[in-house]
């Protein structure tokens, strides 16, 4: 797990044993390492997230890392979502993510000019959902467009 994507969720209070385990693995796998960080790498998904917590803040500080800003953070799980979207083969758990992304734009980045096209996609969405007759685009031509705008961002994250 992406250090971001963690902090995203740590703003959030959604975190969890597993997605702090997560992260140190996939540093381990990058040949990152430190004292703490081994030791947060050999908790179980069921120990307490507060002890797991300790040994997360020693590594962070070991490997001199600093709080990203919150906007860096929610982009990143965009990102991830993106990454979903675009692995993603069914409509519904597609239109789910695209849903969160624009929860994510609307609520939380307020002023992204960047992101503004998941504002158009929540439209479009919502008028596929309502049977809105005068609509025109069709379930493939907006799980097209999702898809596209994904990998539009998965570009720019890279």
């Amino acid at each position: 797990m992406e250090t971001n994507v963690l902090f995203y969720k740590i703003h959030k209070g959604t975190v969890s044993t597993e997605d702090y385990v997560n992260w140190s693995h996939s540093l381990l796998e990058k040949n990152v390492s430190t004292p703490s960080l081994n030791i947060l790498s050999s908790f179980s998904f069921d120990d307490n997230p507060f002890e797991v917590e300790v040994y997360f803040k020693r590594a962070l500080e070991e490997l001199a890392i600093k709080e990203p800003t919150f906007e860096i953070c929610a982009r990143a799980y965009i990102g991830l979502l993106a990454n979903r979207i675009i692995k993603a083969n069914d409509y519904t758990k597609i239109f789910n993510l695209a849903h969160k992304i624009f929860q994510i734009v609307a609520t939380e980045l307020y002023l992204s000019d960047d992101l503004s096209v998941w504002f158009e996609i929540s439209e479009m969405i919502d008028r596929l959902d309502f049977d809105d007759k005068s609509f025109v685009l069709k379930e493939d031509d907006i799980i097209s467009r999702i898809k596209n705008e994904a990998q539009i961002l998965q570009r720019l994250n890279h």
